[in-house]
């Protein structure tokens, strides 16, 4: 969870911070500074949420005072506390960019209110910006086309714009299936958010074209352990990306306060959501233009190209997690024979129908790739090696069972020959385990063929 940070800069912050020092800002640092010169420093080094202060003398101008912090902290909401009769001074601070107005005589009951509202209410959202501002907020997104840092800088400047504890982008199920994390952030555990999405997942997933406020009383949070992991962040914001017809992203943020309707329609809540759409239609746009590179023509499979691409992937997650994977090498048995018996059309078909039981075979998560001529590679994640021979031999047995061609009339039969290597039980290097595979197929194919090796882990470089 992200820490909101708030600077009391004001001769009498001692006082001042006494009034904010309640439950309902717990885990909230103040930083309490007493001169201007020190305060001035800290807004040089750090970012700060909101800024609370007062003006150190009373023959200084409010105008000059509020443009010199808005000179060191632009970007943050400043709340100027005045006297009752400082009429001009307020005219001066809101002509100058001050936030919001807090006056002496009431200070003990409007301070805390105040402060929560733009820390945990969205307020922030209302401060005004040109426009030059409000694009550069937005430079961040609008320049990526990688969907993986597009989206968590989505949720990024979300979570500076709204003060969110936390966050995830995900993409809402088709026809009923499960939802698809992008990006979260401000979770200790990244197992958090999946398990979150699962229980809450459809109720995020709003209708409406526009933000909409959940309150977590709403939600089932009995069933699912929800209420304990929400904590103090009663309130979810979901805010819903129409990237094509059927196909929907939500921003979904845990946040203290509620926002009101003024703050949910800023100017910068709704100029961002729009560009934010555009830069995930072109980075969707980008993926599936570079998905292309690595789909084979003739199957519809993944190519070669892409097995290095996955391997190298998993290779990662398994290093962070303690995964483990298993890469099958199969060859189809004597298919030169189908070419030279039936001709290429037909053996052309013959590789799309084996290619289509092989991915019937295997869950989405795992890959199918055809790796060249009638070679096809399987990579099986979290598989270990006795799985994996389970799910070669139903391969092994579907593809002998199965008349090939049969809507000519042809009904071929074949058979193959696979090998197995298993992460990281043969080898510990993408190569090494592609040669292992590769060499206990091949094992194979001197023997009986249409049969199932694995890998010898002796036989490891």
């Amino acid at each position: 969870m992200t820490t909101q940070r708030v600077l009391i800069l004001a001769s009498d912050a001692k006082r001042i911070e006494d009034m904010v020092r309640v439950p309902s800002l717990k885990g909230v640092h103040f930083s309490i500074l007493s001169d201007w010169k020190s305060g001035a420093e800290a807004l040089r080094k750090e970012n700060f949420s909101v800024i609370v202060t007062r003006k150190f003398s009373k023959e200084q101008g409010t105008d000059a005072y509020v443009a010199d912090l808005l000179a060191l902290a632009p970007k943050t909401s400043m709340l100027l506390i005045l006297g009752e009769k400082e009429g001009p001074a307020v005219l001066e601070a809101l002509k100058g960019g001050v936030s919001e107005i807090l006056f002496e005589e009431s200070l003990a009951g409007t301070l805390v209110p105040c402060v929560e509202k733009y820390l945990f209410s969205g307020y922030g959202l209302l401060r005004r910006m040109s426009l030059d501002e409000l694009f550069d907020f937005c430079i961040p997104v609008i320049t990526s086309t990688d969907m993986g840092l597009l989206a968590t800088t989505i949720l990024e400047k979300f979570r500076e714009a709204l003060g969110a504890s936390f966050g995830i982008l995900f993409r809402g199920g088709e026809k009923g299936g499960p939802c698809a994390i992008l990006a979260s952030l401000g979770f200790a555990d990244e197992i958090v958010p999946a398990g979150f999405l699962r229980r809450f997942g459809e109720a995020l997933a709003t209708p409406g074209p526009g933000p909409t406020v959940i309150h977590a009383d709403t939600l089932n949070a009995s069933a699912s352990g929800g209420a304990d992991f929400l904590a103090e962040n009663r309130i979810l914001l979901s805010v819903p990306f129409d990237l094509a017809p059927g196909s929907r992203v939500y921003a979904v943020l845990g946040l203290r306060g509620t926002p009101d309707a003024e703050a949910l329609n800023s100017p910068l809540l709704n100029f961002f959501q729009r560009q934010a759409r555009l830069a995930l239609i072109n980075a969707e746009r980008s993926a599936q233009a570079q998905s292309l590179i690595y789909i084979d023509d003739l199957t519809k499979l993944y190519n070669g190209r892409y097995l290095n691409v996955v391997l190298d992937r998993e290779m990662k997650r398994s290093e962070r997690y303690r995964n483990f994977f298993c890469v099958l090498f199969m060859d189809i048995d004597f298919f030169k024979r189908v070419n030279d018996a039936h001709g290429h059309l037909v053996g052309s078909r013959v590789l799309v129908e084996v290619g289509a039981v092989l991915r019937a075979c295997v869950r989405d998560s795992d890959t199918v790739v055809r790796y060249g001529g009638d070679e096809f590679v399987v990579l099986l994640v979290e598989t270990n090696a006795g799985e994996a021979m389970f799910v070669a031999e139903r391969m092994r047995r579907m593809i002998e069972a199965e008349p090939f061609v049969k809507e000519a009339g042809l009904e071929i039969r074949l058979t193959i020959s696979i090998g197995i290597s298993a992460f990281p039980e043969h080898a510990t290097t993408k190569q090494a385990l592609l040669n292992l595979a590769d060499q206990a197929m091949y094992r194979g194919k001197e023997s009986t063929r249409n049969v199932v090796y694995l890998a010898n882990a002796q036989n490891v470089p």
